[in-house]
């Protein structure tokens, strides 16, 4: 398989075997399915496939999210009602964005980077906080001006310790530190930076996590907006010619974008900036914006229609249960030996009367229980009648504590 936009440093290759399956961490913001975000998906999902059986743990930075001015106004004009429903949303359409690239639903995880932060801070095995404070301390803010928001300055040291002691935080889902962290745009020097740190103060013992980084390509910001799949052409168009790129930029993100087609269309069959600049010298950034946004567009939408086309159904996944009053929700439910009976059943194959038959069950009781298991999201009736869960399992930490 060709690998045309990332890349894996010199001093990690050595260390980076692409034939076993490893542990990948990936971590982005998300308030909306935008170019960038499919990118390093799209990138990731062809990692994935040289490293076969790869598990992918994906942290969505809510709290980012929560403070971006683009949620803000949602929030202000009446779109978001309810910022965590608003979140868990997110979660749900990231999960699908995965399925619908064709990652295997048993091979990722997704966490929201709140959640993280709580297991951290309560972590008492060791004081991780005061490790993660001295490496702080350590790092020069003139060293870093390509991250923009101090926020940033906070967020990307922390994943590299989200990576080495995963592990500690959520022993249900893996065993060890993670192997590779995946990285999104203007990250690599700040990861680095950190692994070092660690190294030197005796954290950890040797450079993990390995790090591949998705060749950096020109930020469309505009507004507090990104290009997204359910943009018309002109609003992509509004991002475009408002943002100052050069033919370097586009070419870039043409290479991310240009089906085959379209790459013979402008003339060849790769985006070498050099080689396009000497075989196509009257091709100016104009002419290059206008090709982009076609091609933008077109790609946002491939992805859209290859996530319409996974439909609406709940995947049936492990469920982590963070909060104290649907443990206890829960729990009213399931401790029915006919509650639990019947989600066991629910594997899409019987109806509400075959139940009652197998579990010589009134019809009424049957469906006075499965309402119960329905308002709790553990089972569904599918649209010939079926009873399906929706989860495989239901896991709970006890060590730090649960949510009110």
């Amino acid at each position: 398989m060709e690998i045309k936009h990332w890349k894996v440093t010199n001093e990690d290759k050595p260390n980076l075997n692409l034939t076993e399956s490893k542990t990948v961490f990936c971590s982005f913001t998300y308030i909306t399915p935008n170019y960038s975000i499919l990118f390093v998906l799209n990138e990731l999902k062809k990692f994935v496939d040289l490293t076969k059986d790869s598990k992918i743990f994906i942290v969505l930075w809510d709290m980012n999210t929560l403070s971006n001015p683009y949620f803000k106004r949602l929030c202000g004009s009446g779109i978001v009602k309810d910022p965590k429903e608003f979140m868990d949303n997110r979660v749900n359409e990231i999960r699908k964005i995965m399925l619908s690239l064709g990652f295997e639903k048993s091979n990722f995880s997704i966490y929201k980077s709140s959640d993280l932060w709580k297991r951290f801070i309560n972590y008492s095995k060791r004081n991780i906080f005061q490790e993660f404070y001295s490496v702080l301390a350590q790092l020069k803010i003139n060293d870093f001006t390509e991250n923009v928001k101090v926020s940033h300055l906070v967020q990307i040291p922390l994943d590299i310790f989200f990576c080495n002691y995963f592990h500690e935080f959520y022993p249900e889902d893996v065993s060890q530190p993670i192997e590779v962290a995946f990285l999104g745009k203007d990250k690599e020097k700040l990861y680095k930076s950190t692994r070092e740190l660690m190294i030197k103060e005796g954290f950890i013992k040797q450079k993990n996590p390995l790090l591949v980084e998705v060749d950096l390509f020109a930020s469309l910001l505009y507004n507090n907006n990104l290009p997204e799949w359910n943009m018309k052409k002109r609003e992509i168009k509004d991002f475009i010619v408002n943002i100052e790129l050069s033919s370097k930029d586009v070419l870039t993100l043409l290479s991310f974008t240009c089906s085959k087609e379209n790459l013979i269309k402008l003339g060849g069959s790769e985006l070498d900036y050099e080689k396009f600049c000497q075989n196509y010298p009257n091709k100016n950034t104009y002419f290059l914006k206008e090709v982009l946004i076609e091609n933008l567009f077109d790609y946002l939408q491939s992805f859209k229609i290859k996530y319409d086309a996974i439909g609406s159904d709940i995947e049936e996944e492990i469920v982590n249960i963070l909060n104290e009053k649907e443990i206890m929700e829960i729990g009213k439910v399931l401790r029915s030996k006919i509650a639990l009976k019947i989600v066991f059943l629910s594997d899409g194959t019987r109806n509400t009367t075959q139940i009652s038959k197998e579990l010589k069950k009134s019809i009424a009781t049957i469906s006075m229980y499965t309402n119960a298991l329905k308002k709790q999201g553990l089972i569904k009736v599918l649209s010939d009648g079926k009873l399906k869960r929706n989860i495989k399992g239901i896991k709970v930490n006890f060590e730090f504590g649960l949510n009110k």
